[in-house]
């Protein structure tokens, strides 16, 4: 690890003590690598259908005029999710991703001394937002069926919290927060404290579950709602997403963003993507049946996937997870494994098209049966 001074500029303690995302090797550098004609990635939730063919049309139809600075505001996509949602346009703002959002909120409203509460088990981008705002994150463990201790997040706010992160579905269980405990929990929760809300996966989770957790912004402006057009929408390459809010937030947010961070092309692809509805009609179904025929499957070779609402699944396999993970490289595969400390057995897997599905369950047979 580099130390912390260059020429005698150190970093700040807290940054030194950020644990960087470590995102997967390009397929072509894994295929030269291996040997390998083909590469099935089904580690890191992405669409396997991509984008629609709407949002491709647009762009390839539209003058982008990339040569001027990208609509600093957002407006015309913010007027489309207005409408869709139904709030108000000054209740969103827009980022480069819901990853930027999370940054936007950490250096908006936590400082030195302060403290953000995050599950022992989520994305990892929680904690690294928090420390490199200067304050400290606060881990409480999931449950032993792997949700949310809302209760015990509860007991650990003190004078110092400043935000609570949460994600429904989380990642990497899959696992969603009901309904009635989320807002009992949002009630309970200081006005003071910051309820971040991560809805990443949420267009995955059966309309019949849960109702989106809109009114929760309505009735509480400590509430945040985070989404992000990367996982159903398929524009994880083009990084867009948007915050829903209070418009008191928003404003501070605004403040603290850097301008132009969500580019022209990107906003163009938003907005189509919102208007192909049937795309992601098509991108659930298509999940829905994936995640299905892993449990079935999986089960059956005795490696039930743990339940989970989003577009991947979180398998005990008991065996050493990167082990597994290597093995299935070898073959063209590529899963996540899990280095977590009560996760070195779990792999997750994303859910894929029938042929890649067919393929993964080849090769965990190949190597586990």
């Amino acid at each position: 690890m580099p130390q912390g001074s260059t020429n005698g500029a150190r970093v700040r303690i807290s940054v030194e003590m950020i644990c960087p995302y470590e995102p997967g090797k390009p397929i072509e550098e894994v295929k030269r690598e291996l040997g390998l004609t083909r590469i099935v990635k089904l580690a890191s939730n992405e669409n396997p259908l991509g984008p629609s063919r709407h949002v491709v049309d647009t762009l390839n139809s539209s003058d982008l005029e990339l040569h001027l600075y990208p609509d600093y505001e957002g407006w015309y996509l913010r007027r489309a999710l207005a409408e869709q949602l139904g709030v108000t346009e000054q209740q969103l703002v827009t980022g480069a991703g819901s990853a930027e959002l999370m940054r936007l909120v950490a250096d908006a409203y936590l400082e030195r001394d302060d403290e953000g509460i995050v599950a022992d088990i989520c994305f990892p981008v929680y904690a690294n937002v928090i420390r490199i705002a200067g304050a400290t994150p606060v881990e409480v463990p999931l449950d032993d069926k792997l949700d949310y201790d809302l209760e015990r997040m509860l007991g650990a706010v003190t004078p110092r919290t400043k935000a609570v992160f949460l994600a429904s579905p989380n990642n990497p269980t899959g696992r969603r927060i009901p309904r009635a405990d989320l807002v009992a929990f949002v009630e309970r929760l200081p006005e003071r404290v910051l309820c971040v809300l991560d809805l990443a996966y949420w267009e995955y989770v059966a309309a019949e579950e849960g109702e989106e957790p809109l009114r929760l912004v309505a009735d509480h402006p400590n509430v945040i709602l985070l989404r992000t057009f990367s996982k159903v929408y398929g524009l994880a390459g083009l990084r867009i997403g948007y915050a829903v809010a209070h418009p008191d937030v928003i404003h501070w947010l605004c403040r603290v963003r850097l301008p132009f961070s969500t580019s022209t092309a990107a906003q163009v692809a938003a907005r189509a993507g919102l208007e192909d509805q049937a795309h992601v009609q098509r991108s659930v179904a298509l999940n829905r049946q994936g995640r299905a025929a892993l449990a079935h499957e999986l089960s059956e070779l005795g490696f039930p996937p743990h339940s989970s609402e989003a577009n991947f699944v979180l398998v005990d396999f008991r065996t050493d997870a990167e082990g597994l993970f290597q093995a299935l490289l070898r073959r063209g595969i590529i899963v996540r494994p899990m280095r977590h400390p009560r996760l070195t057995r779990c792999v997750r897997i994303t859910t894929g098209t029938e042929e890649q599905m067919g393929m993964l369950l080849e090769a965990v047979r190949a190597e586990l049966c």
